[in-house]
């Protein structure tokens, strides 16, 4: 069995388990975060997107809950709106150190991305690359920590 496989396996039984189990309610952002860095961490990036964002509908002012929506953003590859929640988790938390680390590496990713993507031609092509030949993908950043309360 594929490791992916079992890893969505494994998601997908926490969240039935969490209906079921006392104590364990999605209408609470806590069990939402709880189940997306499970996703996360077994790099289910949409099923952690889809949590994260359920916790923040639930409570808007969760600036973990946002660091951790901005996470799931860059491991989908949507740079925009994971800037975006990175920013709103700072201005909620400033010394969160958690979401600092976060956002100051996403930003240096970023910004090396960008440069990157200045520096080809338009066309894709660089002027050493023969036609045919495979071009440039912009490389993903490196893994983010989603947070739940206790490593706080």
């Amino acid at each position: 069995m594929n490791r992916r496989f079992f890893n969505a396996v494994v998601v997908i039984t926490t969240i039935g388990l969490a209906g079921c189990r006392s104590g364990l309610d999605l209408s609470k952002s806590d069990t939402q975060l709880n189940v997306g860095v499970r996703a996360a961490r077994s790099n289910l990036w949409r099923e952690a997107l889809f949590r994260f964002n359920r916790a923040v509908q639930i409570e808007p002012d969760n600036a973990m809950a946002l660091n951790n929506l901005a996470v799931a953003y860059e491991g989908t590859g949507e740079f925009e709106k994971a800037r975006q929640a990175y920013t709103e988790a700072l201005r909620l938390d400033k010394s969160n150190q958690y979401i600092q680390k976060n956002y100051s590496r996403f930003v240096e990713f970023y910004s090396r991305n960008k440069k990157r993507e200045l520096q080809i031609p338009a066309g894709g092509a660089s002027p050493s690359t023969a036609p045919g030949t495979a071009q440039p993908v912009p490389a993903s950043p490196p893994p983010a920590t989603p947070i739940t309360k206790g490593e706080i």
